[in-house]
């Protein structure tokens, strides 16, 4: 299938269950109560149905006459019997109101509206009878649900092959967050797919003539009964003997299930009965008796076996919505899909409110600049508040914070003040000889008083709080997230050592800090240009058992910690660091391949020149990122399947061994294809 019309098919696949959903959701669950209405109604109006047996049952127009008697202001419209003696006779009348009455005492049981009761309401709600045009507006909502939701989304999860089809046939639970709901959504999706088009397109003909007329013209006949025509009559009439008119049906049809003895209308000298026999194939495939109301005389019998094949086709067509054939297990299968719809809709609702939920999330602060001051040679701190005072999101210590300098540039720095403290944020940042235009703008351009863009505070080198012992290594400006670390544990009184390495007392930002709190005593300064090198295998070599290593700094300090930590049998899990820089990485050998996003089934070609960011990119498919070299995490992304080529600096050895995460900047497939939680 051709991306872009791939793509704009899953675009009106999910505004249309966005904008309609709900709607869907109504028709579903009023469907599914209705469905269930040929073994429930009964026993839940069992008050107004279920009448005493007897051998000689009162005449039909004596219990006319008593529900008149009860209902003095409405006009009689029709007799309902059941050929079952211990049911009631229903009498209803013009505005649909029905009273029930026991055939053996005339005792009225009961009343109520075609549209009253639990599954009359649901009835009422299904048909859109509560609104004007409400036919009208089922009919284009059924329509949209057919074309957009249940069609469109049977061609996006159609698998390209037979390898595809089991994953895309069974749901995963172990997969995380939206793509866990995606895969159910995808899965209720195909199981229901068939019953739901079935049941779509069988309701157009309740809402559209020309969908009636489709089935005449496939069966080559109407799809009306075909009514005998008669000559109007005026003046006053007697009303009909309906006992007369019962004794006529049952002579022409003696073995019944139930028959409806409709009065006549207004200059018909006819009364319409509409008659259920034995092993009809289903509830709509009914019997119609048309007789003379005054003699009772047939006038016309038009037997189900021998209505024309497009009134038939109509009727089972009904049938069909209604969960008429087929008996109990259809019914059932038709109650889960109507169940399953719900579920369809969150399944579908949610990635998407999730994912601008996150989009919220990553909306940027915009901050004034409160204070600034040169910290050390070529370090200079800046202070950020809100401008209005308010309190700012909450951090932890080791966090960062996304600062755009320019629309199209953005620097990641971390938060070096306490975390206790909501009024501020402080960042501090080197001025570096080979800026690429961060540092230096913002070391010659930002002043007091000035606005800056942040992101909130994002945190991907956090403490592992209750370790036994904390060991702090940071070089030159690596300073900045090990300081707030070392604020934090002094804060809580958890037990640790600070280890500061810097060429010169003129390079070490944050001296006098230090030196002026009570952190100096848990402080160690080497000074590499005074003979001050740390000796790191020494320093790892001395520590107790279940103590933690944070380094931050440049990458030859970090590189020397982890092969120390290594050597000496140190759990990864216990070394945590920090790099400002990317490493560099031999790409003469990479090669093209696939990444799939999971939730469309799009497949994008990634060339040998290019990253997954650049490849998406030209797909329309966007994702954040800052630095582009693995460093910050700005555009980490869940794996779900494939092996990757890690070129990050960000993950542990571990994170990367579950390959359940990637850097798309600069990371790679090891194999032919990843596929995304997109």
């Amino acid at each position: 299938m051709p991306s872009g019309f791939r793509k704009t098919l899953l675009w009106l696949h999910t505004w249309v269950g966005l904008t309609i959903g709900l709607a869907m959701v109504f028709l579903a669950v009023t469907g599914g109560v209705l469905v269930m209405r040929p073994h429930f109604e009964h026993r839940l109006e069992r008050r107004l149905v279920q009448a005493s047996e007897c051998d000689a049952p009162i005449s039909l127009d004596a219990l006319a006459a008593r529900a008149r008697a009860a209902h003095p202001q409405g006009k009689l419209d029709s007799l309902e019997v059941s050929a079952q003696p211990s049911r009631s006779v229903a009498v209803k009348f013009a505005n649909k109101d029905l009273v029930y009455l026991d055939p053996c005492t005339a005792r009225v049981l009961g009343a109520k509206n075609q549209y009253g009761g639990l599954f009359g309401v649901m009835d009422w709600l299904h048909r859109f009878r509560f609104m004007e045009g409400g036919r009208a507006v089922a009919g284009w909502l059924n329509a949209a649900i057919l074309i957009f939701l249940v069609m469109g989304g049977v061609v996006l999860w159609w698998p390209r092959s037979r390898a595809g089809l089991k994953t895309a046939l069974t749901y995963n639970p172990r997969l995380p967050g939206v793509a866990r709901t995606l895969s159910l959504h995808r899965v209720l999706g195909a199981y229901g797919a068939a019953l739901l088009l079935v049941l779509t397109l069988t309701g157009l003909p309740f809402s559209f003539d020309w969908a009636k007329q489709v089935i005449a013209w496939s069966a080559g006949s109407s799809v009306d009964n075909p009514r005998p025509r008669f000559a109007p009559v005026s003046g006053p009439r007697e009303q009909p003997s309906m006992d007369l008119l019962w004794a006529r049906a049952k002579a022409v049809a003696p073995d019944l299930e139930w028959v409806v003895l409709k009065y006549p209308k207004a200059n018909s000298p006819a009364v319409e009965v509409e008659m259920l026999e034995p092993g009809a194939p289903h509830e709509e495939a009914k019997s119609y008796l048309y007789l003379e109301a005054s003699t009772g005389r047939v006038l016309k019998f038009n037997h189900f076996a021998d209505l024309p094949p497009g009134r038939k086709a109509y009727l089972f067509i009904l049938a069909i919505h209604s969960g008429l054939v087929g008996g109990a297990p259809y019914q059932l299968a038709l109650l889960l899909v109507c169940l399953a719809v719900p579920v369809q809709a969150y399944s579908g609702f949610s990635p998407y409110i999730r994912k601008h939920l996150r989009k919220g999330a990553r909306s940027g602060l915009t901050l004034r600049v409160v204070a600034r001051r040169m910290e050390a040679e070529d370090v200079c701190a800046f202070e950020l508040a809100d401008p209005r005072g308010k309190p700012l999101p909450a951090f932890s210590a080791g966090s960062h914070v996304d600062v755009r300098i320019t629309p199209d540039l953005v620097r990641q720095y971390s938060l070096c003040n306490d975390p206790a403290e909501t009024h501020r944020y402080v960042i501090a940042i080197r001025r570096r000889p080979d800026s690429r235009g961060g540092s230096r703008t913002l070391h010659e351009t930002l002043q007091v008083g000035d606005a800056l863009e942040v992101s909130p505070p994002r945190n991907h080198f956090p403490l592992a709080h209750g370790a036994e012992h904390s060991l702090l290594i940071a070089g030159g400006i690596g300073i900045t997230p090990i300081l707030c670390m070392a604020e934090r544990l002094a804060n809580v009184g958890a037990s640790f050592e600070l280890h500061y390495c810097v060429t010169s007392l003129a390079r070490a930002p944050f001296r006098d800090r230090i030196e002026a709190s009570t952190l100096s005593s848990r402080t160690s300064l080497h000074v590499s240009d005074t003979g001050g090198r740390l000796d790191v295998s020494g320093l790892l070599a001395g520590q107790p058992a279940g103590a933690h290593v944070y380094v931050c700094g440049p990458t030859p300090l970090i590189e020397a910690v982890v092969e120390a930590a290594g050597r000496l049998g140190w759990d990864d899990a216990r070394v945590h660091r920090e790099h400002f820089a990317a490493v560099a990485h031999d790409t003469t050998h990479d090669k093209a391949f696939d990444v799939k996003v999971a939730s469309t089934g799009l497949r994008v070609r990634v060339e040998k020149d290019q990253s997954v960011i650049q490849a998406l990119a030209a797909h329309g498919i966007e994702i954040p990122t800052s630095c582009g070299e693995g460093v910050c995490g700005t555009c980490l992304t869940r794996v779900l399947e494939g092996t990757v080529e890690h070129r990050d600096v960000l993950l542990t050895d571990e994170e990367r061994s579950r390959h359940d995460q990637f850097t798309p900047c600069c990371s790679r497939a090891a194999d032919l294809e990843l596929v995304l939680d997109l």
